[in-house]
């Protein structure tokens, strides 16, 4: 059913992304280490960890055909969550001490493909008319963007020196991600299984998909405490090169214009970013490549 896949990344030898394609699902896996990062497993990172049980969880159960994703996710995260208990001291950390991660996964069932999207990852449909349509979780991203917009304002206006006003930004940024799994805030997959209900969630009948991607646009990154007080500049300043920011940035330009889908700070590609495109038909024979 996925088939000519191809894979690309400009993801760092620190990204803790996986993607995986089999017959009729695929997904990607943003992880990232806990705001107050911790480490109790035997994986280099705690976001290492939480990924690589996750992708396995994802590889055994997510062609069962008697749950939703979000029933399969909402397990996943349960039963990892129970594993990583087992870890000495784990009992006694807060949700922000604990590792998270976004994901995208599609499945298709009945002759639609059904999809589950929470935090920072991306999912693109490519429609047989060449028009494009994205699906991501804007909510940390439009947290961010608010203070973006509020700098500048305070800027323009000569209330406040330029250097304060970026110091008093980095302190609302880090404010911005302990919203974590709170109402009002942004969701991730975490320790919490209940966020699945927070989810993307939605079908597209395969007639209307010719081709699908699904994007890690680097949590990590943009997530992780130690960077959030310089991820502003680098981010906005990152250089746009290479073959692989050209067809995404030409992915970008062909979406068809929807207000609610802006991307707000997301224009261009992270250090961390992966992506993974495949074709939608009826031929049973994949070729992956990572």
């Amino acid at each position: 059913m996925f088939t000519n896949v191809q894979y690309g990344s400009a993801s760092d030898t620190h990204a803790m992304d996986v993607c995986s394609v089999q017959e009729s699902c695929a997904w990607v896996i943003d992880g990232s280490d806990a705001l107050f990062p911790t480490h109790i497993t035997e994986a280099a990172h705690d976001g290492e960890w939480f990924v690589k049980e996750l992708n396995a969880y994802f590889k055994q159960n997510l062609t069962s055909p008697h749950w939703r994703i979000s029933d399969i996710v909402y397990q996943g995260l349960r039963h990892i969550h129970h594993k990583l208990l087992s870890y000495p001291g784990a009992d006694q950390l807060c949700d922000l001490e604990l590792p998270n991660a976004c994901c995208a996964a599609v499945r298709i069932m009945h002759s639609r493909l059904y999809y589950f999207i929470l935090g920072n990852c991306e999912l693109i449909i490519t429609h047989p008319d060449g028009q494009m349509t994205s699906y991501i979780d804007l909510r940390l991203q439009q947290l961010d963007a608010k203070l973006l917009e509020l700098s500048r304002e305070m800027h323009d206006q000569k209330r406040m020196p330029l250097f304060t006003a970026r110091n008093f930004m980095d302190h609302l940024l880090v404010e911005n991600r302990l919203r974590r799994n709170i109402e009002g805030g942004y969701y991730v997959l975490s320790e919490d299984a209940t966020v699945v209900k927070h989810a993307l969630v939605g079908s597209l009948p395969l007639q209307d998909i010719k081709s699908i991607s699904l994007i890690c646009n680097g949590f990590s990154q943009y997530y992780n405490c130690e960077k959030v007080k310089t991820y502003l500049d680098r981010y906005l300043k990152q250089e746009r090169s290479g073959e692989f920011v050209e067809l995404y940035e030409g992915m970008l330009a062909k979406k068809k214009p929807n207000d609610k889908l802006a991307r707000y700070m997301q224009e261009s590609l992270s250090g961390q970013s992966t992506v993974v495109f495949f074709d939608v038909n009826e031929v049973n024979q994949i070729h992956y490549r990572k």
